[in-house]
């Protein structure tokens, strides 16, 4: 029965009840309020007593109901506005658990399921965080990464091994065959070393080990320059690279490294962008950093896949497929690359385009 007392239902139930009975008070005290003054200081003549017969053809109940109802709603309204913030509190609670922010503590003293809704986000707070400082996450991060290592190398070399040996068991294949199947396991091969190579990257950048070589570079060159070398990808994608770029943008960074970044944002342009007709380079400068966009029409990226874009071996089909060679790297090695930078990167998907923007620090603006 204690429990009934206390749960949310009752509470709005007795607070319904009340703002009834507190407006229905009001009313009535209005209604011999205005009673009172009519009998002893109303004149017929005067402008009042013509409200008086409006009253008395509406009906002193309907009249009754007519300041009555409004009344009861505002009085029931004004009386449950701390519980809109109870849910502001919650949602605020849950947020923080989305973000990672587990020492954020939701407090109600309700003394109803809000407060035991609250008390539940502390508690899974408190655990979660509990479970981070353990390194249970960390732990199964790695078998997921050891999983999925193992998947990104045994697809090639099996590939490179089932070819190879097809060709030692036929020897009396003609020597077009023979050249096609070894050109195959190259091409796999090349895509293993690939692999590998980036793995590797991953491991130096986890473990501290992988240094920038920063010196002053004009930016805006570097993308001019990696357009015109990537000019055959977009040609064979029958797109057009339209650049719209400050003069000269000079930033601290490492050209190499912020080369490869780039490199990565326009061939994925040029090949998930092949259903419009151009690639669209954008260049913004604010007061101390510059946004680099790099825009493409074609295949819209789902919203669910998003948040996920950016993490290593993402397997959502745009960031991870055999037949154009993606490793499911690229964009994971991107980030890291660009928060070395002390900089960003961000995706957004519309029907009509996709775009990627990278945000630098810059030095001098020219």
């Amino acid at each position: 029965m204690g429990r009934a007392m206390k749960s949310f239902r009752t509470k709005m139930l007795l607070l319904f009840m009340l703002s009834i009975a507190t407006s229905a008070i009001i009313t009535y005290g209005i209604y011999r309020g205005m009673q009172y003054y009519y009998h002893n200081y109303v004149y017929a003549e005067d402008t009042i007593a013509m409200w008086r017969k409006w009253i008395l053809n509406v009906g002193d109940v309907n009249f009754f109901l007519i300041v009555f109802i409004p009344l009861a709603i505002l009085i029931f309204y004004l009386l449950t506005i701390p519980y809109s913030g109870y849910f502001r509190s919650i949602s605020r609670g849950i947020h923080h658990l989305a973000n990672g922010e587990f020492s954020e503590q939701v407090v109600i003293a309700s003394r109803d399921e809000f407060q035991i809704i609250a008390e539940d986000i502390n508690r899974a707070g408190m655990k979660l965080q509990e479970a981070v400082t353990r390194g249970d996450f960390a732990e199964s991060s790695k078998d997921q990464l050891v999983l999925n290592l193992a998947h990104d190398l045994r697809t090639p070399l099996t590939s490179v091994i089932g070819y190879l040996e097809y060709i030692l068991q036929h020897e009396e294949l003609a020597k077009e065959t023979s050249t096609h199947y070894t050109m195959i396991a190259y091409t796999k091969s090349k895509r293993l070393e690939t692999l590998i190579e980036q793995l590797f990257e991953i491991t130096r950048m986890n473990y501290g080990h992988l240094s920038l070589k920063q010196k002053p570079l004009d930016l805006i060159q570097l993308l001019v320059q990696l357009t015109e070398e990537l000019y055959p990808i977009f040609e064979s994608h029958q797109l057009e690279a339209r650049l719209s770029l400050p003069s000269v943008v000079q930033i601290n960074g490492d050209g190499e490294l912020l080369a490869r970044v780039f490199e990565n944002l326009f061939a994925n342009a040029a090949r998930y962008g092949h259903e419009g007709q151009y690639v669209d380079i954008e260049g913004e400068i604010f007061d101390d950093h510059i946004e680099i966009v790099v825009k493409n029409y074609g295949s819209y990226i789902p919203q669910e896949e998003l948040p996920f874009l950016f993490d290593m071996f993402y397997s959502g089909d745009r960031a991870r497929t055999e037949q154009d060679g993606s490793t499911g790297l690229g964009l994971y090695i991107a980030k890291n690359i660009i928060e070395q930078h002390g900089g960003s990167i961000s995706v957004q998907s519309e029907v009509t385009a996709t775009q990627f923007t990278v945000i630098l620090p810059i030095g001098l603006k020219i």
